[in-house]
């Protein structure tokens, strides 16, 4: 190939060999010198000197890399500026390199280099532009030599697009060439073919009919698999591939599904067959099983349990390490151990089986593994009981007790590897089972754990301190409070010794746990742990002094961590006796962290990136924020730069070749395959210190609120961009919650800047809703634009934003609607059984979940805007009768009906026009089986009596005798019915108080008899949202002096009344302040929705105790209403009137 520019070859030939030198300094000078080659000069002397055969092979292949790294990073600066006969002149050479190449290792990297150009030449359809490659790679299939046949497939493979957008056109004839490959004599064109068909297989997962039309060579392939491994036991790249086909095309795989499970269990209990191999042949397995459960049960039925047994017996594989016990960093075993392999995909199958089948195995084998006198045995059947406890739950449920008799004992076994695998199933059981594990067998795990703390062995005795984490974790306060003085006893104990044990040896390992269990133990017992507090702060405190060391970082984090939930835990009064001592040590970490010379150079402040302790203390001051609510504003100049530079750290994300991918720290960076050769590296580290900034800083927008004005805009800037972030899916929650409480904020504060403001989030939130593929985070934004509504009331909705979010929940709804199809055709499927059922609803509850947020989105435009977004709703309208059809899922009748409420509560009288389109459904509702949908149908009836218009009256009247029956009925006040029984309550007294005229039709008598009954309703008190209308009009007629409801002369309710105050009171039912019955009275299913003008002055709460005490005026009568009520609702009376 010509050189395109005249360039002294000699030179590049030197420079070539330079980069190639083991010293490190002649290298950098050359690297330095390549790097000041213009883009196009180096692409041209990249593609002479790798076709060069006059250059040894390791300097053709140099050129061959960075040649293709050029293209992959700087293609629009190498290639764009070419003239076009260049351009034509390149593509064609590089064609011809590729056939006339004899060096098969050269050929390829040239054919990478060819590849990485043709991917810069699809057009925005798809069709590629370089139009002899795809040819190309027909005629190398055809030929006669095997070395052009697999560059063939070799370009298939790294360019599967390469037939454009629409393949299946051309799919007989890539049938016809992947099969041939696949059966080649040459084991090369083989593998190369197999490769070839997963990059076509996984590049159009999403092509059911491209799947089906080439299941014929799966057969051919799994025995291409099998012949290669005959040939060469070491290579995996079959099995590899094979991986991605089971994850992303499993059903391609489904007609021979069990032929690959043999194949790969075959594989795996191969010893003779080196680990690697052994274990991804393992995880195609565990990748079917997590991708087509159902298949792979019913295919694979007679597998499961040999496999379990597999399984279980890798997890014995352990070496006797003597450094294992003395350890002082709490490293893990290797993951790519035939142990932890095994332990982790038994995890994952249980997880992905939901099966008997699975435990059945494990309670047979696991008993006789904990008995045996191979300590790997027993440590091995204690790591499966922590394995199967996710995937398992279900079935364990009822276990429980068995498996901690059986895993108790273990925690005094004479090995310390066991006694550590003891404390770890105990940990996880906690994690998986909690709170039902503590509350019923607390007081065998709680003593185990505080014996283990006394453990001789420091991995095992910090293992005891982590298991005691996950306990805290999901106990119930009034379990931990139990053992609450003597678990404080031990850990101050062992936290004494460990730290003096790290000031004499160094030794820091238990001591760090042991700062993490006390942090565990105060924030689960709360203000129980106050009388404690003096016992551990001064402790603390001088370990944040004295912990400069660089190498104590992370103990200083921990105790960073430990004080803030510690100080959350005891409340504010404790917290501030000790406040200014706390606050200086934090803000001196603060400026440490943050580069600032406290100690003029000391070691404290030589900080950095990676430091552990800035994700403790941006967590820290969130909490003591939590605690201190607006007093915290003027620590905000200390706090808010760390938490600002931390959120907009730039994700360090590199595209690399598989064998750069190999030296890459799978513990530091997640490996992505993004397509052959490949891969995208992602830092975690930083991911995970971002999204705790972004979640701090929500925190300090919902607890400072107008306090936080001053960085408003400069947060408002950093967050909005994480809407997309795709990288991470907590930094896009994040994101999505703080969108509100910036807006109200900024409204409030700065006027000047909040329609800019809104104009930028609006866009974003609706790009970032639009493009978002979690579900969950897709509910979350929806929740975030609808909470953006609503802090900023009328005005900044215009119609072309209407039509935007229109377009957007039309959209929404016909997902809604085509994904309830696709679950109705999975229940169809030849795999469907009871575990698949389970997958299903899990589905159907993300899409109600979106579903309930596009409720709320549409409840926050009607109560902003009123009868303004009825032509928004008109639109929708056609999905909410579709929602409300008699056969679809109870979820979508409870979700229409609450559209329904909105509509008739904002809408108001014009709601009237579409009342046939909801009437019959409501009437359909109010007997369903399913309480929720019952009581928001009764609840609707009550809005359409507080908001509808006299037009309403007539179904008023119809819908008064179905409330009787269920306020009335014998089985009403059950747990089960009490809710929808006080909604109809509520409905009725609304009928009562704002549409009376609709009583008299339905044959109910005069008003006072009505009132009269009314009162034997009482009390209600369970939904506090309605609990203010009912007292509300009880308050009105007592005020009133009316006799049916005092009970004629002699007052002969007024026990009744008070009874019906107590209660309520005693159990919470009514709030204390304005502020919270601002948003009672109207409600729907989990919706709380605020009514115009509820507003009360005094609240209603007050109104009752007002009563009470004209009652209390009357001594005797007063005396004789205390006398029926409970213990309980005495003293809640007393203290109401104190």
């Amino acid at each position: 190939m010509s050189s395109l520019y005249k360039m002294d070859v000699a030179t590049f030939k030197n420079l070539l060999e330079r980069l190639q030198s083991v010293d490190h300094g002649t290298r950098t000078e050359a690297e330095s010198a390549l790097g000041n080659i213009s883009p196009t000069e180096r692409l041209s002397l990249f593609l002479q000197s790798m076709t060069d055969s006059s250059l040894v092979t390791s300097a053709r292949t140099l050129a061959a890399v960075l040649c293709r790294r050029l293209l992959m990073n700087d293609c629009e600066e190498a290639f764009g500026p070419l003239p076009e006969d260049t351009k034509n002149q390149i593509r064609q050479q590089l064609l011809v390199a590729i056939v006339n190449e004899p060096v098969n290792l050269m050929r390829r990297k040239i054919a990478d280099v060819a590849a990485e150009l043709v991917r810069e030449h699809f057009d925005d359809d798809g069709v590629c532009q370089w139009r002899e490659f795809q040819p190309f790679i027909f005629e190398c299939f055809k030929s006669p030599e095997p070395g052009l046949r697999e560059i063939g497939c070799h370009l298939f493979a790294i360019v599967p697009a390469i037939f454009g957008p629409d393949p299946k056109k051309l799919l007989t004839d890539i049938g016809h060439m992947l099969g041939q490959a696949l059966q080649d004599a040459d084991p090369k064109v083989r593998e190369a073919g197999f490769r070839a068909l997963s990059a076509f297989l996984v590049h159009n997962a999403s092509e059911n009919s491209i799947q089906v039309s080439l299941r014929d060579l799966v057969q051919p392939a799994l025995m291409a698999i099998a012949a290669n491994l005959e040939s060469d036991s070491e290579d995996d790249t079959m099995l590899k591939c094979l991986v991605e086909m089971a994850e992303s095309t499993p059903k391609f795989i489904r007609p021979y599904l069990q032929v690959t499970l043999e194949l790969c269990y075959k594989v795996l209990c191969n010893a003779d067959l080196s680990d690697p191999i052994r274990h991804i042949a393992l995880e195609v397995i565990i990748t079917l099983a997590e991708n087509i459960p159902s298949g792979v049960r019913k295919a694979g039925k007679e597998m499961i349990r040999p496999l379990v047994r597999t399984l279980l017996q890798m997890m014995t594989e352990l070496e006797d390490d003597p450094d294992w016990a003395t350890a002082d960093t709490p490293e893990e075993d290797e993951e790519d151990s035939n142990a932890i392999t095994a332990e982790m995909a038994l995890d994952r199958f249980a997880c992905a089986m939901v099966s008997q089948v699975v435990l059945d195995e494990i309670t047979q084998t696991v008993p006789i593994m904990l008995e045996d006198p191979d300590w790997r045995k027993r440590h091995a059947g204690l790591m499966a009981v922590s394995a199967c406890g996710e995937g398992c739950h279900k079935q364990m449920e009822g276990m429980l007790g068995s498996i901690i008799q059986a895993v108790i004992p273990r925690m005094a076994d004479p090995e310390p590897r066991v006694r550590y695998a003891a404390c770890n199933a105990i940990g996880q059981m906690a994690a998986d089972f909690g709170p039902k594990l503590q509350k019923n067998y607390h007081s065998a795990i709680i003593p185990a754990i505080m014996h283990v703390l006394d453990d001789k062995v420091p991995r095992v005795q910090a293992n005891a301190g982590a298991a005691l984490v996950n306990c805290c974790e999901t106990s119930m306060k009034s379990v931990l409070l139990t053992y609450l003085d003597d678990l404080v006893n031990k850990l101050q104990e062992v936290m004494t010794a460990k730290f003096h044990e790290m000031v004499e040896k160094g030794h820091k390992l238990v001591l760090l746990q042991t700062v993490t269990s006390i942090a565990a133990v105060a924030d689960a017992s709360g203000e129980n742990f106050a009388p404690y507090y003096d016992r551990f702060m001064p402790g603390l405190k001088y370990i944040m002094e004295n912990a400069i060391h660089p190498d104590l970082r992370l103990l200083r984090g921990k105790t960073i961590e430990c004080i803030s939930l510690i100080v959350l835990a005891v409340g504010k009064e404790k917290f501030m006796q000790d406040a200014n001592s706390i606050m200086t040590l934090f803000m001196k970490t603060q400026t440490a962290i943050g580069g600032e010379s406290a100690g003029k150079g000391s070691n404290e402040d030589q900080f950095d990136d990676d430091d552990p302790q800035v994700n403790y203390i941006i967590t820290a001051w969130a909490r003591i924020c939590k605690l201190m609510g607006r007093s915290f504003e003027p620590f905000l100049p200390t706090v808010m730069p760390q938490v600002l530079k931390t959120a907009r750290m730039a994700p360090k994300v590199c595209v690399l070749d598989d064998e750069e991918a190999e030296s890459f720290d799978p513990e530091s960076w997640q490996i992505l395959s993004i397509g052959e050769d490949q891969n995208c590296a992602i830092r975690t580290s930083i991911l995970e210190d971002k999204a705790t900034a972004c979640q701090m800083l929500v925190c300090y927008a919902r607890e400072l609120k107008d306090s936080f004005a001053p960085y408003c805009e400069e947060v408002l800037n950093t967050m909005l961009p994480l809407l997309s972030l795709c990288l991470n899916d907590e930094i896009r929650s994040a994101a999505a919650e703080i969108m509100p409480y910036l807006m109200a904020s900024m409204k409030k504060s700065r006027p000047d800047l909040i329609a800019g403001a809104w104009d930028k989030v609006f866009s974003k939130l609706i790009e970032a809703i639009s493009t978002e593929p979690e579900r969950e985070i897709v509910a979350e934004l929806l929740e975030s634009l609808a909470g953006c509504i609503e802090n900023l009331g009328v005005g900044y909705l215009n119609f072309e934003r209407m039509t935007e979010i229109h377009r957007l929940l039309d959209r929404f709804f016909h997902e809604h609607f085509e994904k309830d199809e696709e679950r109705a055709a999975k229940r169809q499927d030849e795999d469907y059984d009871e575990q698949e059922e389970e997958r299903i609803l899990n589905e159907k509850d993300e899409d109600e979940y979106v579903l309930s947020k596009m409720c709320e989105v549409m409840r926050a435009i009607f109560s902003t805007y009123k009868t303004e977004a009825l032509p928004l709703f008109q639109q929708l309208m056609v999905h909410v009768v579709k929602l409300l059809e008699p056969n679809r899922p109870w979820s979508d009748l409870e979700w229409g009906l609450c559209f329904i409420a909105d509509l008739i509560e904002c809408g108001g009288p014009q709601s009237f026009a579409m009342k046939d389109f909801f009437i019959p459904a409501i009437a359909r509702a109010i007997m369903h089986r399913q309480n929720s949908i019952r009581q928001t149908a009764i609840f609707s009836i009550g809005v359409m009596a507080m908001f509808g218009c006299e037009n309403y009256v007539p179904t008023l009247t119809d819908f008064v005798p179905p409330l009787i029956q269920i306020i009335e009925s014998p089985e009403s006040s059950s747990d089960e019915n009490n809710m929808c029984r006080e909604n109809a309550v509520a409905s009725m007294t609304k009928i009562m108080k704002y549409r009376p005229e609709a009583l008299a039709p339905a044959g109910l008598g005069d008003m006072d008899s009505l009132i009269a009954r009314w009162v034997t309703w009482l009390p209600i008190w369970e939904d506090d949202e309605e609990t203010v209308h009912v007292y509300g009009y009880l308050c009105d007629l007592v005020e009133a002096n009316n006799p049916a409801v005092l009970g004629g002369p002699s007052n002969t309710n007024l026990p009744r009344i008070v009874a019906a105050i107590a209660r309520v009171f005693s159990e919470k039912g009514l709030s204390k302040s304005n502020e919270e019955e601002e948003g009672a009275g109207v409600a729907a299913g989990d919706q709380q929705h605020t009514v115009n003008g509820s507003k009360s002055a005094p609240v209603v709460y007050d109104r009752c105790v007002a009563i009470l005490r004209l009652i209390q005026g009357n001594s005797s009568v007063f005396e004789a209403c205390m006398s029926q009520l409970s213990e309980k609702e005495r003293q809640t009376i007393v203290a109401s009137l104190s």
